[in-house]
């Protein structure tokens, strides 16, 4: 890949994160002007599905000192199915995965969906699709270093520090990263003009709710 080609990929990655934030804020007068719309908007990372197995410290040893991780993964990005009821009938059922040619780069999620006025039971389901082989957390595949927990760094190629900031480095990822499955069970009354957005909160790791538009009777 050129500089160039990473440029252009960076570039539409922001502008991509940008117009999802605007998209968020303002509502779109077309359906809004007609009726009403549930507006499903975010930005959120996928989760690396992983095998992991240790590494020997024979093997460990043969790398350079810069090159070294304890844990060595093979893995997929996963992808998730978006299942949107209104009063138990599906109105959107889609497949998302993240952005680029492995798909490990953000997801993002935007539909507007038309909704009667009235009252509407709104069901929001956001589910990974592949399963786990195992539930393992990969830092318990770490487990204490070789020779010992008070052998000295020099008897290992992995000092106890390096262990310990790859381990919080796999805990922060894993973080970023959104949950297995989310979901949102709400009612809501629609009167003409109104929008209501559903969104992800990185933070709490839940979907939430916002009314936005400008409604008419």
């Amino acid at each position: 890949m050129t500089r160039v080609d990473r440029a252009l990929g960076a570039i539409a990655a922001v502008t991509a994160g940008a117009a999802i934030v605007w998209a968020s804020n303002v509502p779109l007068t077309p359906h809004a002007a007609s009726g009403a719309v549930l507006r499903l908007s975010w930005r959120s990372r996928p989760e690396l599905i992983e095998t992991c197995r240790p590494q020997s410290e024979e093997a460990l040893e043969k790398l350079p000192a810069h090159m070294r991780q304890a844990l060595v993964c093979d893995g997929i990005t996963a992808s998730y199915r978006l299942e949107v009821r209104r009063t138990g009938i599906i109105v959107a059922d889609q497949i998302v995965r993240g952005g680029g040619l492995r798909h490990d780069r953000p997801l993002y999620v935007f539909r507007e969906i038309p909704m009667p006025l009235g009252d509407s039971s709104i069901s929001v389901r956001f589910t990974r699709v592949e399963v786990r082989s195992s539930d393992v957390d990969s830092s318990d595949l770490l487990g204490p270093p070789a020779g010992g927990a008070d052998a000295p760094d020099g008897s290992r190629a992995m000092s106890a520090d390096s262990r310990r900031r790859e381990d919080e480095n796999r805990r922060r990822q894993r973080a970023e990263t959104v949950p297995a499955a989310l979901s949102l069970d709400a009612d809501f009354h629609f009167t003409r003009g109104t929008v209501i957005l559903v969104t992800y909160d990185p933070e709490g790791r839940r979907l939430l709710t916002r009314r936005t538009g400008v409604e008419r009777h």
